[in-house]
């Protein structure tokens, strides 16, 4: 009976503690790469795919506390802009606020950290409301709406990069119609 209940013990401890590994994945666009995976709940998330399999290995050591998490590159010249008395107003109504916070939006989306930490967390709260029963309607929907919340943040990244795309075009054609402008005066 004890034999039972530990064999039973170990595998509902299986089934719910996430248990990581490391895959090759071939692609014909990216070519080959190693994916970290995580299963938990009977399901595969993908958390990373890296491409050299010394990457994935140091990833995955992190993940399981092996090893410490690599210090954040610093980028002094990111710095130093922020910084800078004449940098662009924040000003949502100037093009060049616009540029601006597209350029942070654009940093923010392609930061690593922060795609895993969206990806993790949407799929953590998503296996949260899946596992939760029909009769909690309460928490249910309070998982569902940090699901929603969570896709709004990341849509409202994506709206303010491309809001400071459009908003670089428009100062590129500005220069372009100046430049007619003096050519035609001269």
């Amino acid at each position: 009976m004890k034999d039972r209940l530990l064999n039973l013990a170990r595998a509902a401890r299986a089934w719910l503690v996430p248990a990581w590994s490391i895959r090759e994945e071939d692609s014909v666009a990216a070519g080959s790469a190693f994916v970290v995976c995580r299963a938990q709940f009977g399901r595969l998330a993908v958390l990373d795919r890296l491409a050299t399999l010394r990457a994935a290995v140091l990833r995955m050591q992190v993940l399981r506390g092996i090893a410490p998490a690599p210090a954040p590159a610093v980028d002094a010249a990111r710095i130093a802009r922020a910084l800078d008395p004449r940098a662009p107003e924040e000003s949502a109504h100037s093009p060049e606020g616009r540029v601006y916070r597209g350029d942070r939006a654009r940093e923010v989306l392609q930061n690593e950290a922060f795609a895993w930490a969206f990806e993790t967390t949407k799929s953590e709260i998503y296996e949260s409301w899946q596992a939760t029963l029909a009769a909690n309607a309460p928490e249910r929907e309070r998982l569902w709406l940090a699901l929603q919340m969570l896709d709004r943040v990341q849509a409202h990244l994506v709206q303010r990069l491309e809001t400071g795309k459009l908003a670089a075009l428009e100062l590129k054609h500005r220069a372009k119609v100046a430049q007619q402008q003096k050519a035609w005066l001269d």
